[in-house]
């Protein structure tokens, strides 16, 4: 909802004052920042340990086994999905990674996740993006692109440093919609839950409680349990893993599943890059498993020249 805040020009001073004092208030001071960052459910030793200064990006590559299509319906669908991880200098002002003359710049997260699927005619390419401050992954930015043989489609929420989400929605096919919210502490964008299950701190806490940040500027609830210690297998061959349940209390879309069931399971690994193994809804009907992870610094050599199993790009 766009807020605008209009004071009469017969106003008293004081009142002024207060009004002032008021609006301030709305927007998010460094000591809120500050105080969201030491709230955050993140392990901070975990997103700023010597892993991510080798100057490479973590390739993952998952395979996604679904029981319902696009639209719901029963249908078994099979597909790759490709992610990276990496670390990068961001600029909140220019809302992209920031130049080497940028002063306000911010150590962040870069994480995608993309994928390909046919279904009938058509053809799906997705591809999300977020950007996450490094040292507790609060939102800067979250993008999705897609094309479905209907229509491109570009989607955005980016966060000013004020603490306002602007939202925005291209499509010649789906409509366009521009939008502002404020932003809640402790919320995150859907496609951004596997790198912060990745990173909970689960010492010294039973459950994490946090909030999933939806398009409309709706904030689900959510609850995250480490409910064990197991070895699981997958393609990737045979992993010790944190058994980890995060329980919703609403609707939740999911990048590789449409929707996600109200209970979902995830395994990270033991190892100091508590990689994702593994995630799977309870209902059965969708999981994603792990096929093969490197290390590359894939802008400047081909990765797919290093991968044993996979060999198909996603």
């Amino acid at each position: 909802m766009n807020i605008d805040y209009w004071i009469p020009r017969s106003t008293p001073p004081a009142a002024l004052l207060l009004a002032a004092l008021f609006i301030a208030g709305c927007g998010n001071s460094g000591s809120e920042l500050d105080a969201a960052q030491a709230e955050s459910i993140a392990d901070a030793s975990y997103l700023t340990a010597p892993l991510w200064n080798d100057g490479q990006a973590e390739m993952a590559f998952y395979r996604v086994h679904r029981t319902r299509n696009q639209y719901g319906e029963p249908d078994d669908q099979e597909f790759l999905v490709g992610t990276y991880l990496v670390k990068h200098d961001y600029d909140p002002s220019t809302e992209a990674k920031a130049a080497p003359e940028a002063r306000d710049a911010v150590s962040a997260f870069k994480y995608a996740l993309f994928y390909e699927f046919e279904s009938g005619s058509y053809e799906y390419k997705r591809n999300y993006v977020i950007n996450a401050r490094q040292s507790d992954l609060r939102l800067l930015k979250a993008s999705f692109t897609s094309f479905d043989w209907c229509s491109n489609l570009y989607r955005e929420q980016a966060v000013a440093p004020s603490g306002a989400v602007h939202y925005l929605m291209r499509s010649d096919d789906y409509g366009n919609r521009r939008d502002t919210y404020a932003y809640e502490n402790g919320s995150y964008p859907p496609s951004f839950l596997p790198v912060l299950v990745r990173a909970m701190a689960f010492e010294g806490a039973a459950r994490l409680e946090f909030g999933v940040l939806l398009e409309t500027g709706e904030v689900v609830g959510a609850v995250a349990e480490r409910t064990g210690v197991e070895t699981i297998e997958t393609e990737a061959g045979l992993h010790e893993a944190e058994r980890i349940t995060v329980s919703f209390d609403g609707d939740v879309p999911s990048p590789y599943a449409e929707e996600a069931d109200a209970v979902e399971t995830y395994w990270r690994g033991t190892g100091e890059e508590r990689l994702l193994l593994a995630v799977e809804g309870t209902s059965g009907r969708y999981r994603m498993e792990l096929v093969e992870a490197v290390r590359s610094a894939y802008w400047s050599e081909n990765v797919y020249d290093r991968l044993e199993r996979v060999t198909m790009r996603p």
